[in-house]
């Protein structure tokens, strides 16, 4: 059995991952570290620090779906103590990934914006499609999640625009329009962002062509799927021995 100390438990995903956690015998959710306002809702985790317990037996991995600054606090306190860190907290910018890249080269790291395996596909056929469209599609995006999220555009949506990046180097990057615009050039990526409902993740990538007009789609219409595939990564990195950055290329 794989022990886990859950950081962000009564969140969306919180919630999600300890209901998995209940169906089988394979993970036990041994402490939860959360907000105190939130620890209000219930007797599990009120007073618990990671801090307080990372160094006990029954924590063998630390699962965080918090916020970007208690993440990397977390991510810390983990590495120093020898314990594999899980997480698929977004809204982490270039140099905060700059961060978790230097501290996972002491420690062992899971990180992925999506643990999906849909969105994983449909990232590795953006990247062929992507490269077999060259410059003769307009290319745009449109995500949607529910309206307590946070950060814009999706940690996924961002994922998705650097596989596109990869491929159109010199095409600019526009975040929703606004205002008087020139005609659209080939060489831009749009990405558009809705929040609304209780949506847990839509996203579309349309290249628009004359003519005609290619679109790929992933919506997700549980959190069980992110759930599940946060528990492959914690079964797959508790076996791992080199200190790094691990990420779903290393789980396909």
């Amino acid at each position: 059995m794989i022990n886990i100390a859950l950081c962000g438990g009564y969140g969306k995903m919180g919630r999600t991952i300890a209901e998995l956690c209940t169906v089988g015998s394979n993970f036990n959710i041994s402490y939860i570290i959360e907000t105190n306002d939130k620890c209000l809702l219930s007797n599990i985790g009120i007073g618990i620090k990671l801090e307080d317990i990372i160094d006990h037996d029954d924590v063998d991995v630390v699962v965080d779906f918090t916020s970007k600054e208690s993440c990397l606090e977390r991510m810390k306190i983990s590495i120093d103590n020898g314990k594999p860190f899980v997480t698929g907290t977004t809204g982490f910018s270039d140099e905060d990934m700059a961060k978790i890249k230097i501290m996972a080269e002491k420690g062992k790291v899971f990180y992925s914006p999506n643990f999906s395996p849909g969105i994983y596909i449909l990232g590795k056929a953006l990247q062929q499609i992507s490269e077999l469209a060259k410059d003769d599609y307009d290319i745009e995006m449109l995500e949607m999640h529910h309206n307590q999220k946070t950060d814009a555009p999706s940690g996924t949506a961002l994922k998705l625009r650097d596989i596109l990046v990869q491929n159109y180097p010199d095409h600019n990057v526009i975040y929703g329009r606004k205002g008087d615009y020139q005609p659209r050039s080939r060489k831009e990526i749009a990405i558009h962002t809705l929040r609304g409902g209780d949506v847990v993740g839509d996203h579309k990538v349309i290249f628009a062509g004359n003519g005609e007009r290619l679109e790929l789609t992933h919506r997700a219409i549980s959190r069980k799927t992110f759930a599940s595939g946060v528990l492959k990564a914690v079964e797959y990195i508790v076996k791992q021995n080199e200190d790094r950055l691990y990420g779903m290329d290393d789980l396909f």
